[in-house]
């Protein structure tokens, strides 16, 4: 223990790092200070400052209530933090490090609202980033005099609101909104709920037309594995770089941010003028359905899957002989037929590579990090697929197998599984569970959820009725035997568990 006191005594504090570094405009309020907007986001705005295409500081905004150690941090180590990516060049891997230094500020919105109001007041704010994963951007009734209002589209309409009258209307203090949550039309799904959020506060009518006409809200499309870093890698990495940096981002090189905008959002933010993987198109959909399905998908797979064989990280999980073979399945079998046509090599193709990015050795993506919402994520990520299937006369045993996984972990049926989720949600599932008659705990269970997809009485029970045949399987065996069952039987040609 002693030696590890004198090696901390003799890293720098990050915080001192760069004490002469030049102070930037807050040009960029962003919500979320995660791994992925760090290591994504930071990082490209990073790099155009220092390429003389940017000149943007970024104000971080943390917007939940429950605790976390990266913003109080973020705030000790004034703004900065590295970013190691790591990736392959003519054949041989790399890494390369980077001190970012764009972010100026910090601020709690439970813990001082009114310092996020005072930060709609900068003339300088032009762009709103966010990514409030894919449980944020969803409609709840709320109070805007709250503080702080409960949910992230609120918590914009309120301070939205508060920039109107700051500035009088002014139709040159319209703000940008680039939100990078991974749902479908993420931009335009953010606009509706805050011009919902201002109509049911029976907001001045000249707000809504301001926001209407002088917000942008786009859709975006976001891409690079950034998984989170061990304790004992960190250590040794700051020892290595020789500061004490306790929030090292470190992910893969790889990257690609799509954004459903033309020359003005260009203009405003021209990443790619920065050599950055960044483009702006007319429509992401095709490129969002695609990249979703296949890799976002795939992950809350095997984050519902994993951990019942004993995985506990990304690579875990493709290297499992048992997991691995069902990802693969699942991509070729039930994903990739469920994209609009495309050359069925190329679509193989990309699906190979993503499975290869999640080999990369460097990484140790957590599989823990992945269940974040994971419901959420189920429903946007794989759900779409089951029911496209479905829709074609198709089955979806490996999709529907991995929301059984999910449900009958997150009830405690294979001991205490780490569960960061909607409680409301948990709070129901957990106390209907009857391991002796899972089918009526299912059907309780998918009755009451509010998805909008389940609205048909016979989508609901057919996902009922597989999803208790698949948990009846587990409770009345290892998981591991559940699923070498499952692919012998999809290797046998025979469509799996059907209840």
């Amino acid at each position: 223990m002693g030696d590890d006191v004198t090696r901390a005594e003799r890293l720098r504090p990050l915080g001192e790092a760069d004490p002469g570094r030049e102070a930037l405009p807050i040009r960029i309020l962003q919500v979320g200070a995660g791994n992925f907007l760090r290591g994504f986001a930071d990082w490209m705005v990073h790099r155009a400052n220092e390429a003389g295409v940017l000149r943007h500081g970024i104000a971080v905004m943390k917007a939940t209530p429950r605790p976390e150690l990266v913003t109080g941090r973020l705030a000790e180590q004034a703004g900065m933090f590295h970013v190691l990516l790591d990736g392959v060049r003519d054949g041989r891997p790399f890494t390369e490090s980077t001190l970012v230094t764009a972010v100026q500020s910090v601020v709690d919105a439970y813990r001082d609202w009114g310092r996020c109001r005072a930060l709609m007041h900068a003339e300088t704010l032009s762009l709103v980033i966010s990514n409030t994963t894919d449980a944020g951007i969803i409609y709840t009734p709320d109070d805007l005099d709250a503080v702080p209002p409960s949910s992230f589209p609120a918590k914009m309409t309120a301070l939205l609101h508060e920039r109107w009258i700051h500035f009088a209307g002014d139709p040159r203090r319209g703000l940008s909104f680039l939100p990078c949550e991974l749902i479908e039309d993420n931009g335009a799904t953010l606009r509706s709920l805050v011009l919902r959020h201002a109509s049911e506060a029976a907001l001045a009518p000249q707000f809504i037309d301001w926001v209407t006409r002088h917000c942008h809200f786009y859709d975006t499309l976001v891409d690079r594995i950034v998984p989170g870093l061990p304790e004992r890698e960190a250590a040794e990495l700051r020892e290595s770089l020789g500061f004490d940096d306790r929030l090292i981002v470190r992910g893969e090189y790889y990257a690609d941010w799509a954004i459903a905008g033309g020359p003005a959002l260009r203009a405003e933010f021209p990443l790619d003028r920065a050599g950055l993987p960044v483009r702006f198109m007319p429509d992401i959909r095709p490129y969002r359905e695609r990249k979703v399905r296949i890799l976002n998908g795939t992950h809350t797979a095997m984050a519902a899957v994993g951990p019942l064989v004993n995985c506990h990280t990304v690579r875990d999980a493709v290297q499992h002989p048992a997991v691995g073979a069902y990802l693969r399945h699942l991509l070729h079998d039930e994903v990739l037929p469920s994209l609009p046509p495309a050359d069925p090599a190329e679509l193989r193709q990309y699906a190979d590579a993503i499975l290869d990015r999640f080999r990369n050795p460097a990484l140790h993506h957590q599989l823990a990090d992945i269940r974040l919402n994971a419901l959420a994520k189920w429903r946007t990520r794989n759900l779409p697929v089951v029911l496209d299937a479905w829709s074609r006369g198709r089955r979806a045993d490996l999709g529907v197998f991995a929301f059984a996984c999910l449900l009958t972990s997150y009830a405690g049926a294979f001991g205490e599984v780490a569960v960061r989720d909607d409680e409301t949600l948990l709070t129901r599932l957990r106390a209907g569970f009857d391991a002796a008659r899972p089918g009526p705990w299912i059907a309780d269970f998918v009755a009451s959820l509010d998805w909008s997809e389940l609205r048909d009485a016979a989508t609901a029970t057919r996902l009922t009725v597989e999803t208790s045949a698949h948990v009846r399987a587990l409770l009345g065996n290892e998981p591991a035997r559940v699923l070498s069952a499952l692919l012998a039987e999809r290797a046998a040609g025979v469509p799996g568990a059907s209840g």
